[in-house]
Parts: structure tokens; sequence; C-alpha cells
């Protein structure tokens, strides 16, 4: 994880976000943290991968560059990526 958020991350849309991760995942939302990795512990793909990064833009009205793609591997790099493309949380 980056060393500078930019932004804090209100928490409805960090729920929001672990929801997004868990529906993709098809694990609770409480089987998922900030520690898991999606590879290493939920034996996501890259297609998974990509399906929570389109979801992520979709669903949450923002743009990421897809060469930030290969940085998502746990919900503390998801939160950090959303936070650095977020210009208006307050509409999640």
């Amino acid at each position: 994880m980056s060393d500078n958020l930019g932004k804090e991350l209100s928490p409805e849309l960090r729920t929001r976000i672990r929801e997004i991760v868990a529906d993709v995942l098809e694990v609770s939302s409480g089987e998922v943290d900030e520690q898991h990795s999606f590879v290493e512990d939920f034996d996501a793909d890259s297609l998974l991968i990509i399906e929570m990064f389109s979801r992520f833009e979709k669903q949450l009205g923002i743009e990421i560059p897809q060469e930030e793609l290969v940085d998502l591997d746990d919900l503390g790099t998801a939160y950090e990526l959303i936070a650095r493309h977020t210009t208006a949380v307050a509409h999640v």
C-alpha cells in the first residue's frame, strides 16, 4: 500500500467497495479484509480482477487507468486506487 491515500474514504464507500469485491469473489463481505490477497487467498484469476475493476468504475462512477489494474490484489489497494481516482465520494 502507498503511504498517501490523498483522500479519506467514507465508511459507507469502504463498505460498498468490500461488497463489490466479495460479490466478484463469491464470498461473504466478512471474509474479505485488507490483509487478504485476492489471488493468494481467494484464487482470483485475471478475469476476476478485471471484473472487480469494471464494477468499481461502473458502480462508483470513476475511471481508473488500466495500467493500475496490475496493482489490484487486496482490499487496501482497492481503497487506495479508488481514493486516488474519486472526485466526489458523496454521490456513492
